[in-house]
């Protein structure tokens, strides 16, 4: 009997692990697995709270809303005054990513930073699915079902918004692509393919 763990995505229904949809040169769909996610609680005007996490991922916690900061192997994402999303980049550990504990070693390494400062530290990464959208009309599917203003002009490279995809709740993202637009879905777990289901129902106009 194999000892071996199989790690399967909540995309696991539509196809194999890292499954796509679409076509670059219009509107791409495209799971990307294995990704960890911590939450973040603490004071950002304490020092000790800010340079405990920049010792970490390179970066301090972002104080701007609806912003987002890029450490060597994170991204931290502003979520409220004092609560931020922090994303692994799965190129930072490859290892970690695939064994799907990507998550809880950067959250005890955030903790141990922090030692006795008042914080709160949690591994989510089982509770999240992340989707990317990229291409000419991702922009168009993602406006489909979202009520914000994605116009480049309102919503920019570097910015994250938190709102909702027809019935869902999601994370936005716009991030650096060599192609057209590219935006980041972060949606919880349960609803990862409802949501990647009715996106590919929004997109079959410009397949």
């Amino acid at each position: 009997m194999s000892n071996e763990t199989h790690l399967d995505t909540p995309l696991a229904g539509l196809g194999e692990t890292g499954f796509q949809h679409g076509n670059p040169d219009t509107v791409l769909l495209a799971e990307q697995p294995f990704v960890g996610f911590v939450n973040l609680r603490g004071d950002p005007q304490s020092a000790a709270f800010t340079e405990a996490v920049r010792s970490v991922i390179g970066v301090a916690p972002p104080l701007q809303p609806n912003t987002v900061a890029q450490g060597s192997n994170a991204c931290i994402m502003w979520l409220a005054p004092d609560e931020w999303l922090i994303r692994t980049l799965p190129d930072a550990a490859p290892e970690a990513a695939q064994s799907g504990s990507a998550g809880a070693d950067l959250a005890h390494q955030i903790e141990a930073a922090l030692g006795e400062e008042f914080s709160a530290v949690t591994d989510q990464t089982s509770g999240f699915s992340v989707i990317h959208l990229t291409g000419p009309h991702a922009r168009d599917v993602l406006s489909k079902g979202c009520p914000l203003d994605l116009h480049p002009r309102v919503f920019g490279i570097g910015q994250c918004a938190q709102s909702h995809y027809f019935k869902t709740t999601v994370l936005l993202r716009r991030i650096e692509a060599d192609r057209a637009e590219a935006w980041e879905v972060i949606v919880r777990r349960s609803f990862a393919d409802y949501t990647a289901r009715i996106m590919m129902d929004a997109m079959e106009e410009y397949l």
